[in-house]
């Protein structure tokens, strides 16, 4: 019987593009890697062998979504809108089967960890239902003939630079990112959640318009906003773990305190790596100074 061994997970590959691409082309090429990262880590994801593959599922819808963003006001909202939301609809399917992973990683009871395993048992069900059915495919197959058929705005401009378009789409992101965080109390989950976001949203649009600018002037605010990012996804994940405790009816205060002793550093370090990127001119802005000058 012949073995077919499936290939490691797949990372995002950045398009290659050039400061001379279009806004156009960028688009496309932007949605084209999104899918082909869907695409390569889909079949391990439903069948569950290693995490990675899910993961980088996700990631790879997670992008397509943040793309469709990114250029919204080069495509036709109406219809970037319902992908946005049909994408958006199977992420949450996905999301439990994550959630689990994360939870069982955790040091658990063995009590706890067979109620945990149990759970995770039914997500996979729901997991592989939505990824090996053909809702997958053919939704990833209409956005990707949807964003080769030219879909511009009538206000647009396709053939504009990615560079100056990217910098005044990465400006309204980075604006999200400013107004979910303002006047926050880091030790709020939900508003945290919502700044995570966002802050996933800003990088990830940093990676469609990265053609647009000089590696060397990216860098500094790709180190602070990775930073952020990290930072943010290991406090949602202890926010998750307790929502997962009590999901499991685990009152025990040793397991709680155990979560609240790994918060604590991290809001801490949380507050320092916000300050850094409050006081950091983005690589948008020094080259819109530099060009001016």
């Amino acid at each position: 019987m012949i073995s077919h061994r499936l290939p490691p997970p797949k990372k995002w590959r950045r398009p290659p593009l050039e400061s001379a691409s279009t806004a156009a082309a960028a688009f496309v090429s932007n949605v084209q890697a999104a899918i082909a990262q869907i695409h390569a880590n889909a079949r391990g994801a439903a069948l569950g062998r290693n995490h990675e593959y899910l993961h980088q599922l996700r990631v790879g819808i997670r992008r397509l979504r943040s793309t469709l963003r990114a250029f919204r006001r080069l495509v036709r909202r109406r219809r970037a809108r319902q992908f946005d939301r049909e994408f958006r609809s199977l992420l949450r399917s996905m999301g439990a089967m994550r959630d689990w992973d994360a939870f069982l990683h955790a040091r658990l009871q063995p009590a706890l960890r067979a109620a945990a395993q149990k759970q995770r048992a039914m997500a996979r069900m729901s997991l592989r239902k939505a990824v090996a059915s053909r809702k997958l495919t053919l939704l990833t197959g209409r956005a990707l003939v949807w964003a080769q058929s030219e879909p511009w705005r009538a206000s647009a401009r396709p053939d504009e630079r990615v560079g100056p378009f990217g910098a005044r789409a990465l400006q309204r992101l980075f604006e999200a990112v400013h107004a979910a965080a303002a006047g926050i109390d880091w030790s709020d989950a939900q508003r945290r959640h919502r700044v995570r976001i966002r802050v996933k949203r800003l990088r990830y649009g940093c990676d469609c318009f990265a053609a647009g600018f000089p590696p060397e002037a990216m860098e500094a605010f790709q180190h602070r906003l990775k930073k952020l990012q990290e930072l943010l996804g290991e406090l949602n994940d202890i926010a998750v773990q307790r929502r997962l405790l009590k999901e499991l009816a685990w009152a025990k205060a040793t397991a709680f305190s155990r979560l609240a002793a790994r918060e604590r550093p991290l809001l801490k370090a949380l507050e320092k790596a916000w300050s850094k990127f409050e006081a950091h001119t983005p690589h948008w802005r020094r080259e819109a100074a530099r060009a001016r000058g």
